[in-house]
């Protein structure tokens, strides 16, 4: 058995590893995707619904139209700075601390927003109306992105590190981070339009 690490050997070539390895993410952004449009689809459902006055009660708190968009901008910064240091390889390593920096500070505030919500019933410690509901679920898939984008983020700072790696499955690394990046950058925005329309 030997004990080098040093490289992971595949049998394929490094181009077919890195197109296979960016069309897994293709298939985890489609899935991602149905979830959150399937989450602005009940949104939306039930504000048009609003049955006895369920969507947002008399009343009822929100929050504002701009606190969607504080909790997103993180999520459009990082997917930027990963395409500025990917066009400048010699940079990436700086440049992925710096975006994972970003993403956590997002993570943090989304955790936050979530911890100080102002529509919780005191008495019974449950939501007001339906708008509550429909925003911390939309919250909580910010909050998986940060996660994700964060950990992605972390190997990335990592990997900018080691001294060996292959320039090819590297780039290819690169591009499939930035599909990521770029998705769920979309997807706040999405989220942040559907959280302003109350």
């Amino acid at each position: 058995m030997s004990s080098d690490t040093k490289f992971h050997v595949h049998h394929d070539a490094p181009e077919v590893v890195g197109r296979r390895e960016r069309l897994g993410v293709r298939i985890l952004i489609v899935a991602d995707a149905s979830f959150v449009f399937a989450m602005v689809f009940s949104y939306f459902y039930l504000r048009n619904l609003n049955t006895n006055g369920g969507w947002i009660p008399k009343d009822g708190h929100t929050f504002s139209v701009a606190s969607g968009w504080v909790v997103v901008l993180p999520l459009i910064v990082g997917a930027i700075l990963h395409k500025i240091g990917q066009r400048n390889l010699k940079t990436i390593g700086t440049i992925s601390i710096i975006t994972l920096v970003v993403y956590l500070y997002g993570l943090y505030y989304q955790i936050h927003q979530i911890m100080n919500m102002p529509f919780i019933v005191k008495d019974t410690g449950g939501f007001e109306g339906a708008y509550a509901s429909s925003w911390v679920l939309i919250a909580g898939a910010n909050a998986f992105h940060y996660i994700i984008a964060s950990f992605l983020a972390l190997g990335l700072v990592i990997r900018a590190r080691r001294a060996n790696v292959d320039p090819t499955l590297e780039k290819w690394r690169m591009r499939t981070a930035a599909s990521w990046f770029t998705w769920i950058a979309i997807s706040g925005v999405i989220c942040a339009i559907t959280t302003g329309i109350m």
